[in-house]
């Protein structure tokens, strides 16, 4: 099993910000996501409301390796459920939206 805190040697450990995570607030559910495009110079969240939002931080490679992109995909559709939108439209967008990432289908 891999050292999920491995590191250069400069014992720097990692911030505790998540990849992603799922939050509720007032106005309704969101999957707020650290955008990997800014790394390693800022650690910036994007917060997606619905499928279409995280589409684009998809495509835009916001979110980047395998398993981030599949759990991505997951919460996705299940943000469209929650917020009402077609959920079947929602995965074929989605999973349209790398179309090389087997993990996102």
């Amino acid at each position: 099993m891999a050292d999920q805190y491995a590191h250069s040697g400069d014992d720097k450990r990692p911030t505790g910000m998540p990849a992603l995570r799922w939050e509720e607030p007032p106005e309704g559910p969101v999957l707020v996501l650290l955008d990997q495009t800014r790394l390693p110079a800022e650690e910036v969240e994007l917060v997606c409301t619905d499928a279409p939002a995280l589409v684009e931080a998809i495509r835009s490679l916001a979110v980047r390796g395998a398993p981030l992109l599949g759990v991505a995909g997951a919460y996705g559709v299940a943000l469209a459920a929650v917020r009402g939108y077609d959920v079947d439209d929602a995965a074929a967008a989605l999973e349209s939206a790398r179309p090389t990432a087997v993990n996102l289908a």
